[in-house]
């Protein structure tokens, strides 16, 4: 199995985007520019940026978290399926059929990268897979998700079944707003972490998409946040020994380094914020109030799974109370919380 720096050569044009960073991107320095990965080639129109997921009569929200797929990591030309990919594929029908979620987020690497242009077809080969669970899904972009023309990604998201992606016109940063029949009840923010970590351009436009909700969207209801890359407090706030869960490798937050925390923190509806990216790490800290939790890493094409068993999150989101509360759950029913 590749550790992450194996990984990551074998991907070496990917090389210096995606190794681990200490450098920043400094406050002031530079007018934020949009991602390179996952960058929109139209203008905004009516509906981008936001979907709207209405559970009835339901008190709150169960998630499927899955991150890290890596569908066709390791094949070298063409969509040579691997036993691997099989066994994902398999997995994904298990969570569904036991867990029944509500929603499922796929939080980044969908696919691994782009040899020879692959990237689109692996996306839309990865699609029936997921239209096929019969539940609505929704994708943030992560670092291997690559394609040569990312516009023709966006419109494959937004077309396909039971999708809520609506990231088409601005750069793959968007939100879904979650109803209980007639009321606003809870909110999910999806957003780009591109190659780099959260950057200026996603935090301008959460800060944007709050502002613009309105008295009936109920901008007090609870919330939770999905993003591929994690922050530096997830780095800054282990401790060794101390700090529950699996730690197996150095925390990648690439060049984010503080700055996004202050913002996902604003106004205190974030309940959670939940990446992928280092898939041997399997815990949570708590920093202004908000839980900086590790999904588990979903995909048996990925490395990992000698260390980290391949699994997936349920989260659930409490309407009345805002509490959550997530679990690291397995195809055979059984589950893992860290203590």
């Amino acid at each position: 199995m590749l550790s992450r720096r194996e990984f990551v050569r074998a991907t070496p044009l990917l090389l210096g985007a995606v190794a681990c960073s200490s450098s920043s991107l400094r406050a002031g320095a530079a007018e934020p520019k949009p991602p390179e990965i996952g960058r929109s080639s139209r203008k905004p129109r009516a509906g981008d940026g936001v979907a709207t997921l209405d559970v009835g009569s339901r008190g709150g929200l169960r998630v499927l978290q899955i991150t890290d797929n890596h569908y066709f990591c390791g094949v070298k030309s063409g969509l040579a399926v691997t036993d691997g990919d099989t066994a994902t594929e398999r997995d994904w029908q298990e969570y569904v059929r036991i867990y029944k979620p509500d929603l499922i987020v796929s939080s980044g690497d969908l696919w691994h990268d782009n040899p020879g242009g692959r990237g689109q077809a692996s996306l839309e080969w990865v699609l029936p897979k997921l239209e096929r669970l019969g539940v609505p899904w929704a994708m943030c972009w992560g670092n291997h998700d690559q394609l040569d023309r990312f516009q023709r990604g966006h419109d494959a998201l937004e077309g396909a079944a039971n999708s809520l992606y609506r990231g088409g016109g601005t750069h793959g940063d968007y939100r879904i707003d979650i109803r209980a029949g007639s009321k606003s009840a809870g909110r999910i923010y999806l957003m780009n972490s591109n190659q780099f970590g959260l950057t200026a351009w996603q935090t301008e436009w959460l800060r944007r998409t709050r502002a613009s909700l309105k008295p009936a969207d109920n901008p007090e209801a609870p919330a939770l946040a999905f993003f591929h890359i994690p922050l530096l407090e997830q780095k800054s706030l282990f401790t060794l020994g101390k700090t529950p869960g699996l730690w197996n490798e150095e925390v990648c937050n690439e060049k984010e380094e503080g700055q996004a925390l202050p913002v996902l923190a604003e106004g205190g509806r974030i309940r959670a914020c939940f990446c992928g990216h280092d898939h041997t790490n399997d815990y949570l800290v708590r920093a202004r109030d908000v839980d900086l939790v590790y999904g588990r890493s979903t995909g048996h094409s990925g490395y990992g799974g000698e260390k980290v068993r391949k699994g997936a999150k349920i989260i659930e989101l409490d309407f009345a109370t805002g509490a959550y509360t997530q679990v690291s759950v397995f195809p055979d029913g059984t589950r893992w919380t860290a203590v």
